[in-house]
């Protein structure tokens, strides 16, 4: 039996079951492509595949990692349990020779200390100079410096340039001062800062000469490194429960005009020389902001595969649960994947988890580049749209496992409650999403003035409107739209039958005349605001909403379009696979069309008959997906201690789960036969008739 080592969880089944056939076999026998293929597509190769499941054995193994009470703790107990984990963690990198990160990616819990590989440290090497860098990160690569990326404050967050936290320039001692001038200036939720971090880089307002310089960030001690208690001047401490997150501290902090040197200040793109004279590179602002720009892109690579837990839970369970009658007249009860409205529910967060693995990987890429325009412009609004999604396809998930997904064993309150941050943390989605839209008009200003007169002309645009059918496919880039407006708005939809809708090409040029359509709109929409005198922020205010729309419209398009490449690249070496991720990604484009559906309607893209066809395409698709359901959700590899759920179980096992589950070994409620809560109170509550 596959993952036998994990069947420990929660707390041990009766060694009986270990030989029971899994209800999920029928299921896992009826695949349409081979699951391991396609395990090793999504891990990187076959090595990395094996790899990863050899950590993930010796990590299972060892104590120090269990999952199978963490429900049942209490904050303080779950923050010392992850702190344990972290240790643990470093001295088994050491002891297998393996990068810490590497090893990180296979403990299946929140640490307190990720914060150090995710923002603290690219901040470093970011904005430090090289000098600085030589300094700090052996020490923060060491852990004797243990940070935090303290930007946001009470009064703002999203709004950075709003920051009160000051830093003024001392020449007579060659110092900067830190300084909270308000209650509003409190440094509130930077992660790890309540009881983890020694060191904070700390985002402040640099104040030289009585002159406002900006927004800069300095690396402040904040605790001592022996007692690991507050510095002088230094006020911190964590800012309590939240939804979920718990095992980190996020935390507030305060400053009474706390002393630092002058070369504490990150100078790779500007430069504080001492006496106060102050020099900065043009591109100082965007990058002392490419920490944010960074963990965006990490919440849209991993956005796919949070989501994929989700749907692993809800479909295994979905597939061994039954409920309601058949029409056999036989007592037999339905199996709740076959009722459409579960495939309905869950398929389309199935194809969409593979949608955002291909997204994620375009975005790896795009990182790599160094584009940092074009990396600003997409990891906003993709980080907005795949983490508003993964957050609502979690509680789909939830909803769709009935009464047993509200418990915490079901895994699925844990995993919502730890992941709903990504929708407001690093920039609020409606917020950060604007910054997309904005990029994509800056664009659409450059392509329109390139524009050759040619273009303008409404013939030539007639004209082009029969090419577009066929130029509106799966290559060119993903903002390619905006120099070929006129082009991509001319556009159709052709489709005389539902089949028609399966077309790649047809998918692409229906999300593209829906981003060229509605950033046109927009900036008319603008144009004719300033024109009637409305001030420019004004205007903007006013049609948010449709701001929205075009930064989401471009993101999806990016989706479908990068989606319906790699499946073609895949088909090029693997057609088998190619079959079902084809099948993921008519399901996608077509899911997300029919939800978005008064858009192509009203841009003219499909007609009243056509948006018939699309939903009869939707529905045609879904018995396709149903068939290979545990098979897609099986290929991500989650193991039963990844998903710590048991309704998820690989064995199928989930009754026995759920009673182990309630069982005392697990859950303080029954370590009591008789609850102190009796003689305390429900005794002396009886009435004396």
């Amino acid at each position: 039996l596959k993952h036998k080592s994990e069947i420990k969880q929660f707390s041990r089944l009766p060694a009986k079951l270990m030989a029971m056939a899994s209800p999920l076999d029928a299921e896992r026998a009826q695949a349409s492509f081979d699951v391991r293929k396609l395990t090793h597509l999504l891990d990187g190769g076959c090595e990395r595949t094996e790899q990863r499941e050899r950590l993930e054995r010796i990590i299972e193994a060892d104590p120090v990692f269990t999952n199978a009470d963490i429900y049942s703790l209490s904050r303080p107990e779950r923050y010392r349990r992850a702190m344990q984990k972290q240790r643990r963690l470093l001295e088994l990198s050491r002891e297998l020779q393996v990068p810490e990160t590497v090893l990180r990616a296979v403990v299946h819990d929140d640490l307190g200390t990720d914060l150090q590989h995710l923002m603290f440290l690219p901040n470093i090497r970011a904005t430090f100079s090289d000098e600085q860098q030589l300094y700090w990160l052996p020490k923060a690569e060491s852990w004797e410096v243990v940070g935090c990326y303290a930007q946001t404050e009470l009064g703002h967050g999203s709004n950075i340039r709003g920051l009160e936290t000051t830093a003024t320039y001392l020449p007579e001692s060659d110092e900067i001062e830190i300084h909270s001038p308000t209650t509003t200036s409190t440094k509130w939720w930077p992660g790890a800062l309540g009881k983890t971090a020694n060191h904070a880089i700390v985002y402040a307002r640099l104040l030289v000469g009585g002159h406002d310089l900006g927004i800069h960030n300095f690396m402040v001690q904040i605790r001592d490194s022996d007692t690991h208690r507050p510095l002088k001047g230094v006020v911190v401490g964590d800012i309590g429960p939240k939804i979920g997150y718990n095992n980190q501290d996020n935390g507030f902090l305060r400053f009474d005009h706390v002393r630092i040197p002058r070369t504490h200040m990150a100078m790779r793109y500007s430069t504080l020389h001492k006496g106060g004279e102050y020099a900065a590179a043009q591109m100082r602002a965007a990058a002392s902001y490419s920490s944010m720009t960074f963990v965006r892109v990490q919440i849209v690579m991993v956005s796919g595969n949070v989501l994929s837990r989700a749907c692993t839970i809800a479909v295994r369970y979905s597939a061994v649960r039954h409920q309601g009658m058949t029409a056999k007249q036989d007592g037999s009860e339905t199996q709740v994947l076959n009722y459409t409205m579960q495939q309905q529910r869950l398929l389309p967060l199935v194809a969409t988890s593979y949608a955002f693995h291909f997204a994620g990987a375009s975005m790896r890429d795009l990182l790599a580049s160094g584009d940092t325009e074009a990396l600003h412009v997409a990891s906003s609004g993709l980080k907005a749209l795949c983490s508003r999604i993964t957050s609502d396809g979690i509680e789909v998930c939830r909803r769709a496992c009935g009464g047993h997904g509200y418990l915490a064993a079901s895994g699925l309150p844990e995993l919502f409650g730890t992941y709903v941050q990504n929708v407001t943390v690093e920039g609020e989605n409606f917020m950060i999403a604007q910054q997309t839209a904005r990029g994509l008009l800056k664009l659409f200003q450059k392509a329109q003035i390139e524009e050759a007169p040619a273009q303008r002309d409404q013939a030539a645009i007639s004209a082009m409107a029969t090419a577009a059918v066929t130029t509106a496919t799966i290559d060119g880039t993903d903002a390619d739209y905006l120099f070929h407006a006129p082009m991509a708005t001319a556009a159709r939809c052709n489709a005389s039958v539902a089949g028609d809708f399966l077309s790649p090409d047809l998918q692409c040029e229906a999300y593209r005349h829906r981003a060229a359509w509605l950033v046109s709109d927009l900036k008319c929409k603008l144009e004719d605001a300033q024109r009637s005198g409305v001030a420019y922020q004004d205007a903007w205010n006013a049609i948010c909403p449709d701001i929205i729309r075009v930064s989401e419209a471009h993101c999806f398009y990016v989706l479908v379009r990068n989606f319906c490449s790699a499946v073609k690249r895949i088909g090029e070496e693997q057609p088998q696979l190619a079959s079902v991720l084809q099948n993921c990604c008519n399901l996608f484009s077509l899911w997300w069309m029919q939800e978005s559906l008064a858009d192509f309607l009203e841009g003219g893209y499909l007609d009243r008959v056509q948006a018939g066809l699309l939903r009869q395409a939707v529905s045609d698709l879904l018995p396709i997906l149903r068939a290979d359901a545990v098979p897609l959700v099986d290929a991500w590899g989650h193991s039963d201690h990844a998903l710590n759920s048991a309704l998820g179980r690989w064995d199928g096992q989930v009754y026995d789960a759920l009673l182990a589950s309630a069982q005392r070994e697990v859950n303080p409620m029954n370590r009591d036969l008789v609850d102190p809560a009796f003689e305390e109170s429900l005794k002396p509550m009886r009435c004396k008739l």
